[in-house]
């Protein structure tokens, strides 16, 4: 594994502390052998060694676009770096709905827009509208947001008005438009309005959010937070949510029940069932109905039976006809009782036959034709 020191870190191309750097820029001259030896020497002169021009491509007749590679000797002590980040527990969706139910009596109203000349509303509507962004629902599906999105191409003064009208307790402000840093005049306009203007909120949370901009940027020019690319709605809405619990002293219920005193009804032990509410665990047994209990078979009569129709077999067949004489109800009773048995009986019978010897009991006819 690689041992990296932190402390004088320099650029990685092929292996490690080589300095290996890729720049890329146009010139304003047409592709050329001169136009590559300008741009390799002007690559040395910002320091880097070992230049080499490895692509050049024209932009036109009158432009040229270089690819360049170089190493440095320069390094960087990573460790004396510290950047500003949101420091607040980032919450999906399900988490922060159920969050915002506990915590929250009434709904927090947000504004969004993107101000100025700028009509980009990509990055406003991935934040607000109710499909969302990348799997992630806006502000306009959460229950206990007022998610009013204004869109683009409006004055910072109209906003404000409009956060005064509506009691706006957050403003979502994106900037997509940046060339010749538009994008810091018009949000350095909205900061001063927001200052001057005493009819909102003196709890207003103010976000702004574009391309190039971040956190670190948002608050060194006034604003409570910034967002870049690649920012999930509910990153916006955690924020929003925990810095407006804070700025209205409210805690987390769960914290607040900590520190509360311990109800009696607590650490009440538990009562013993009454006895007219105890359930028999012990049932009576159910007596078989006759129809289906099962017949006793004395087996030492059954083998004596057994024994004494082997050696008699004339005087066995002879009560066996009597039985059934005796008893003519017996065999209906038992096709009664198992109807597949009767079924099987009948299909051991021999077909009868009709009176005049045709099958299954219908007289043949013979037809005599006479000449």
């Amino acid at each position: 594994m690689l041992k990296v020191n932190l402390k004088r870190l320099k650029p990685y191309g092929d292996r490690l502390d080589d300095g290996q750097i890729q720049l890329s820029f146009t010139f304003p001259m047409a592709a050329s052998p001169e136009a590559k030896e300008a741009a390799k020497r002007y690559v040395e002169g910002l320091g880097l060694r070992d230049v080499s021009i490895c692509a050049m491509d024209p932009m036109g007749d009158a432009f040229t676009y270089f690819v360049a590679y170089g190493k440095c000797d320069r390094t960087i002590d990573v460790t004396k770096i510290t950047v500003p980040k949101i420091e607040v527990p980032q919450m999906k969706y399900d988490e922060l709905v159920g969050y915002m139910s506990r915590n929250i009596e009434k709904q927090i109203v947000v504004i969004g827009a993107c101000t100025g000349s700028d009509a980009h509303t990509v990055g406003i509507d991935a934040i607000m509208n109710m499909k969302g962004y990348a799997h992630d629902y806006g502000l306009e599906r959460y229950p206990l947001f007022k998610a009013v999105n204004l869109r683009s191409q409006l004055s910072n003064a109209y906003l404000v008005d409009k956060a005064v009208e509506l009691g706006a307790d957050a403003i979502l402000v994106s900037q997509v438009v940046t060339q010749r840093d538009s994008h810091v005049k018009n949000l350095t306009e909205l900061r001063d309005l927001i200052k001057q203007d005493h009819r909102l909120k003196k709890e207003l949370i103010k976000i702004i959010g574009g391309p190039r901009l971040d956190h670190a940027h948002a608050l060194k020019m006034g604003f409570d937070a910034g967002f870049g690319p690649g920012t999930r709605p509910s990153q916006v809405a955690s924020f929003i949510v925990h810095e407006y619990m804070k700025r209205h002293n409210i805690k987390e219920k769960a914290e607040a029940a900590a520190h509360a005193p311990r109800a009696a009804a607590h650490v009440a032990h538990a009562r013993p069932r009454p006895e007219t509410h105890a359930r028999a665990h012990v049932a009576h047994p159910k007596p078989r109905p006759e129809s289906h209990a099962r017949p006793h078979v004395d087996t030492h009569a059954k083998a004596h039976s057994e024994a004494h129709a082997r050696a008699h077999p004339h005087s066995h067949v002879r009560e066996k006809s009597a039985g059934h004489a005796a008893h003519p109800g017996h065999e209906a009773a038992a096709h009664q009782a198992h109807p597949g048995g009767a079924g099987n009986a009948r299909r051991r019978r021999p077909r009868r036959r009709g009176r005049r010897g045709g099958a299954g009991g219908k007289p043949q006819v013979k037809v005599e034709t006479s000449q």
